[in-house]
């Protein structure tokens, strides 16, 4: 009886043992949950932001695109009458340039008489 008392006793003792290890592991692990739960929930919320910052530079690229097609139809509109003004400004000074390239001498008198 007293072998079977210390084997029960060497057993109970080798249970508690085993039960602390395991609540330990237990705590350590539910520990390690927290921290990981706390984790994501942090990254979810970093995810949320970047995705609301994302969607605020989308929306504004989508304006900044909208802005310059609308410039670019108004070019393409205007160029034609950009480039015919441009040609006449330059038949003009064509004109001009010859005008008093031959007339040159009959202006330099003319010049002249203005003085006293």
């Amino acid at each position: 009886e007293t072998t079977e008392k210390a084997y029960c006793d060497e057993q109970m003792s080798k249970t508690q043992e085993k039960k602390s290890e395991l609540e330990a592991d237990v705590a350590k692990m539910t520990s390690k949950l927290d921290q990981a739960a706390a984790k994501s929930a942090q990254l979810k919320e970093e995810v949320a932001d970047l995705q609301a910052a994302l969607a605020k530079l989308l929306a504004a690229q989508a304006e900044m695109d909208k802005m310059r097609r609308q410039e670019h139809e108004a070019f393409v509109k205007n160029k034609a009458d950009m480039e015919q003004g441009l040609e006449g400004v330059k038949m003009a000074l064509k004109i001009l340039n010859e005008y008093y390239a031959a007339e040159g001498k009959g202006h330099t008198a003319a010049s002249g008489a203005g003085t006293s």
